[in-house]
C-alpha cells in the first residue's frame, strides 16, 4: 500500500485533513460547539420544554388575578364578574363565555372582560379565538396581568417568539412569577439566546429544579455558555432521578469536551452495551479512536451503520478513521457501500475524494468526484477545497490560486477555504510582500469566521514571523495552544517568536516544552501507525 501513496509536502496532506475534518462534513472535528453543527443531531441537546406543571400554575396565576377584578360602576356588575369567574374555576366554560358575551355587549370596551374570554375559550380548546381575545385585551389595556399572562401562555405553547417581549412584560409588572421566568428561559433558550436565559432559570428555580426538562434546559444552557462544569454537575444530578438516554449522552459529551475522553467513555458504556441507540455507537467510536483503541472504534462504528445504514455521517466518519491509519482503499470501499444508498450524498463523494487523492494513480478518479460532489450540492465549497489541493499536489498553482481565489469570493465566510487560500499563496509567492499581505489577511479571515481554528492560527503565526512581527506570532500560537496544547506547530512558532524578541529564560523553558510534545506526538502516530484497516472478505 505503501508504493500506492502520493508524495506530497506535508502541508497539502495537512489540507485534506481540514477538508475531511471540517465540522461541515465530520463529527470527529475538535472545532464545533454545543448546539451550533446542525449537521450532527447527536451533537444537539433537546429542546424539551417547561412542562404541563408550570403552564398550570400559570394558569391559576392568571385565574386568581381574575377572582380580584372589581368594576366600580355599580354592586351588580362586580358580581356578574365573580360569577364568571366562579364559573370559569368550576369548569363551566361555555357558560362562562355566555356571561361574558352579553356582558361585553353593555361594556365593549372592558378589556378584563376579554381576558375572562380568552380564558374561557382556551378551556374550551379554541386557541386561535382566545389568543384573539386577549391580544384585543391588550390593546385596551396594555398593562392588564391577566390579558398579558394568557397571551403569553398561548404565544409559548405555540413556540412563537413573540411570546418572549409579553413575557417580559409579565415579570416587568409581577418579578416573583416563576412559572413566566420558566417560560421565557426556554423560550429564549430556544431562540439561540442562553446567557440571557440563565437568570431566568435561577428566578424560577425553587418551583422548577426538580423537573427534569427544567433541569434539562438549564444544563445545556449552561453547556452553551462555556460553563461545563456546572453543565455536568446538573446532568449528574439530573440523571440520578431520570437516567435517560439523551442525558447519559449529553453528560458524556460534556466530559468529552472538557479533556476526559476516558470518563466520557465509561459514562457511555451503558448505551454501547444496550447498543440501539445509534449516535451513542458513533460517539463511542470517537472516544475509542480517541484513546488510541481504534479496533473497538471501527466495531462500534460499524455498528452504528447497521443500525442506522442511511446515516452518510457514519460512513464519512469510517472515512475519517481509514484517512488517519492511511488504510485509504479499506475507507474507498465502505464510502463505495454508503454510496450505493445514498447516491446523491456530496458528502460521500467528497469523503471519497479524499481518500482517493491519496494514491497516486486514482487522483483522476478523485477530481470526478469533487467535482461531482460541488454539482450534487454547490453551496459544499469543500469539493472546491478539495479539488484545489489536488491541483496544488499536481504542481497546478497558477490554477488552484485562481480556483481558491474565486471560491473564496463566492463564499467569504468559509473559514477552510479562507485558510486553504492563505496557505496556497503564502506558498506560491514566499518573497513577495504584497502576496504575504494577502496571505495574512485570509488567515486572519479564517480566525474570524472560526476562532477555534488552530491550522488558521499556526499559518497566521508563521506569517507573522515571515513579516518581521515576533509578538503578533507568539500571541497567535498562544491562542491556538489554549484550544490545543500538544499543538507542535504553535509551540515551534512560538519558540521562533520568543528567541527573535531576546527573552532567553522564556526560550529554554519553550524548548523544553516542544521537545516533550515533539516525542508525545511522535509516541501518538507510532500507536496510530499500529493499526491499518484491512476487507475482510466473506467465506
Amino acid at each position: 500500500m505503501g508504493g500506492m501513496e502520493n508524495s506530497r509536502p506535508p502541508c497539502l496532506r495537512h489540507g485534506f485533513v481540514q477538508v475531511l475534518n471540517s465540522p461541515k462534513l465530520s463529527a470527529f472535528s475538535q472545532g464545533d460547539h454545543l448546539g451550533l453543527n446542525v449537521l450532527h443531531p447527536r451533537r444537539k441537546f433537546l429542546r424539551i420544554e417547561i412542562g404541563t406543571a408550570g403552564l398550570r400554575l400559570c394558569l391559576l396565576c392568571v385565574l386568581s388575578i381574575a377572582a380580584g377584578l372589581r368594576v366600580a360602576q355599580s354592586q351588580k356588575s362586580a358580581l356578574q364578574m365573580d360569577d364568571i369567574v366562579k364559573l370559569l374555576r368550576s369548569g363551566s366554560n361555555e357558560q362562562a363565555l355566555n356571561l361574558v358575551t352579553t356582558r361585553l355587549k353593555t361594556y365593549p370596551k372592558d378589556c378584563r372582560l376579554y381576558s375572562l374570554q380568552g380564558m374561557a375559550l382556551n378551556s374550551l380548546s379554541r386557541q386561535p379565538e382566545a389568543l384573539q381575545a386577549f391580544d384585543h385585551a391588550l390593546t385596551l389595556c396594555p398593562t392588564n396581568l391577566a390579558a398579558l399572562e394568557g397571551a403569553a401562555q398561548l404565544r409559548y405553547l405555540q413556540r412563537d417568539k413573540k411570546a418572549i417581549p409579553i413575557l417580559e412584560r409579565v415579570i416587568a409588572i409581577r418579578p416573583t412569577n416563576q412559572p413566566a421566568h420558566a417560560m421565557l428561559a426556554s423560550s429564549l433558550r430556544s431562540a439561540g439566546n442562553c446567557k440571557a436565559a440563565l437568570p431566568h432559570f435561577e428566578a424560577s428555580r425553587s418551583v422548577f429544579s426538580g423537573e427534569a426538562e427544567w433541569m434539562e434546559g438549564e444544563a445545556a444552557c449552561l453547556a452553551t455558555s462555556g460553563d461545563y462544569a456546572a453543565a455536568q454537575a446538573q446532568y449528574r444530578e439530573l440523571q440520578k432521578t431520570h437516567p435517560e438516554t439523551a442525558y447519559v449522552y449529553a453528560l458524556a459529551w460534556l466530559e468529552s469536551r472538557t479533556g476526559n475522553d476516558r470518563e466520557a467513555l465509561a459514562t457511555l458504556e451503558p448505551l454501547l452495551k444496550e447498543g440501539t441507540y445509534a449516535p451513542a455507537l458513533s460517539f463511542g467510536s470517537y472516544l475509542a479512536e480517541s484513546l488510541g483503541d481504534t479496533p473497538r472504534a471501527v466495531d462500534l462504528l460499524r455498528r452504528a451503520i447497521l443500525l442506522v445504514p442511511d446515516n452518510a455521517q457514519n460512513y464519512v466518519d469510517f472515512a475519517n478513521i481509514a484517512f488517519i491509519h492511511k488504510s485509504f482503499p479499506v475507507g474507498i470501499s465502505m464510502v463505495d457501500a454508503g454510496l450505493k444508498r445514498l447516491p446523491d450524498s456530496a458528502p460521500l463523494y467528497l469523503a471519497r475524494g479524499v481518500l482517493k487523492a491519496q494514491i497516486t494513480a486514482q487522483i483522476p478518479s478523485a477530481i470526478q468526484d469533487f467535482e461531482h460532489a460541488h454539482r450534487l450540492d454547490p453551496k459544499l465549497s469543500l469539493s472546491v477545497d478539495a479539488l484545489g489541493i489536488v491541483k496544488t499536489q499536481q504542481y497546478n498553482d497558477a490554477d488552484s490560486w485562481e480556483l481558491f481565489e474565486r471560491q473564496a469570493k463566492l463564499n467569504p465566510d468559509d473559514p477552510v477555504l479562507q485558510y486553504l487560500l492563505a496557505e496556497q499563496i503564502s506558498q506560491a509567492s514566499e518573497n513577495s510582500e504584497e502576496a504575504l499581505g494577502r496571505a495574512i489577511a485570509a488567515a486572519k479571515r479564517a480566525t474570524v469566521l472560526d476562532p477555534h481554528y488552530v491550522p488558521a492560527r499556526d499559518l497566521l503565526a508563521k506569517l507573522y514571523l515571515r513579516a518581521n512581527e515576533p509578538k503578533l506570532a507568539a500571541e497567535q500560537a498562544e491562542r491556538a495552544l489554549e484550544d490545543e496544547p500538544n499543538d507542535q506547530e504553535a509551540l515551534y512558532q512560538k519558540l521562533l517568536a520568543t528567541r527573535r524578541m531576546g527573552d532567553r529564560a522564556a526560550v529554554q523553558e519553550l524548548s523544553k516544552q516542544f521537545e516533550a510534545v515533539r516525542r508525545a506526538n511522535t509516541e501518538r502516530q507510532k500507536n496510530l501507525d499500529r493499526f491499518r484497516l484491512e476487507e475482510v472478505k466473506g467465506p
